[in-house]
């Protein structure tokens, strides 16, 4: 991406230290009263220095918070979740209270955090921890504005508000910068595959489709309806025949799997080896996390490459991990 990201990153310099190097320090410690993501209002005396978080979505925004340090529960199967053991390796000896779709209410009462921030699947289970006298925030963050809303949000509970601002502004500038970069440029058609299977793909209202957009691609499946992964034929793929196919982070298939799908044979993506799989592994860059905007960098890269080269993504990656989240990961992860 152009080096007009230096004047950018250099605003940052003082923010370093302060969200990757060092525990974040509240802002002020009067009451604090919110509206969270599904319309509840959430109080707290002070800004929370306890969290528990049964999401890991919101997990991820606490480390980049620069919050960690506060968190006393965790969702399940943390050990599985490579960013935690490069920038908070403290997270896999939390207690796991629990998933998306269930959570250990007595555990998390147990801990006596200050906050507890649950998906909204969890709503039922808020509604109990609530009677028993804990601060609930519910958050979803299904697109970017959710996402940037639930920064806020987190921010503000935990006093920490100017971490969240830099960490939106971050993102607000990438998507500026992208948009400037391939404004000009050729569109092509990507197809994204779901994760289960490539006979599934992102319709236009989902967090994937404005990834390929943000990307200077066109989605092969934009007139598709619905907000999840959808089922679609052979005829439908040959119909779209896309220039590009991206295989999700979390996919159960690989590259070589379309390649030897005889059915797929004649789409232009094959016959040109356009088959790119999403690099896995440090997040889920697919999904709408505080470094979802370097799934759309990755991807500008690999539609646009004489724009945005692989290396410098791979140089505003690790900045990005650096700056937020305190650690330089290997170069060859995020290719």
């Amino acid at each position: 991406m152009k080096r007009t990201l230096v004047a950018f990153l250099l605003a940052f310099c003082m923010l370093i230290n302060i969200v990757a190097c060092t525990p974040a320090a509240p802002e002020n410690d009067g009451p604090i009263t919110l509206t969270d993501q599904c319309g509840e209002t959430v109080t707290l005396d002070a800004p929370a220095k306890s969290i528990v978080s049964c999401y890991y979505v919101s997990s991820y925004a606490v480390m980049a918070l620069g919050l960690s340090d506060r968190m006393v529960g965790i969702e399940n199967k943390a050990n599985t979740r490579p960013i935690y053991q490069m920038s908070a390796p403290q997270f896999l000896e939390l207690p796991a209270v629990g998933t998306m779709k269930e959570c250990n209410v007595e555990l998390i009462a147990s801990l006596a955090p200050d906050l507890v921030i649950m998906p909204k699947k969890l709503s039922e289970s808020a509604a109990t921890l609530k009677g028993l006298g804990l601060t609930v925030m519910l958050v979803n963050p299904e697109n970017h504005e959710d996402l940037c809303e639930m920064l806020s949000l987190i921010g503000a509970a935990c006093g920490v508000s100017d971490m969240a601002e830099a960490l939106i502004s971050y993102y607000d500038t990438k998507k500026t910068e992208l948009s400037a970069l391939t404004a000009d440029a050729k569109k092509p058609v990507v197809y994204m595959g779901g994760n289960s299977s490539y006979l599934t793909t992102a319709p236009a209202a989902m967090y994937q489709s404005s990834l390929i957009a943000l990307a200077g691609g066109t989605n092969a499946a934009a007139a598709l309806e619905g907000d999840y992964w959808t089922e679609v034929s052979y005829e439908s793929i040959l119909a779209y025949n896309p220039d590009v196919i991206v295989i999700p982070c979390g996919a159960d298939y690989t590259a070589d799997d379309i390649r030897a799908d005889a059915q797929l044979a004649a789409l232009a993506a094959v016959k040109n080896n356009a088959i790119y799989t999403m690099p896995s592994g440090i997040e889920e860059w697919d999904s709408p996390i505080p470094s979802g905007i370097l799934g759309a960098m990755w991807l500008a890269s690999v539609l646009h490459p004489t724009l945005y080269t692989a290396d410098a993504f791979v140089a505003d990656a690790a900045e990005f991990y650096q700056t937020f989240y305190g650690f330089t990961p290997d170069a060859a992860l995020l290719k």
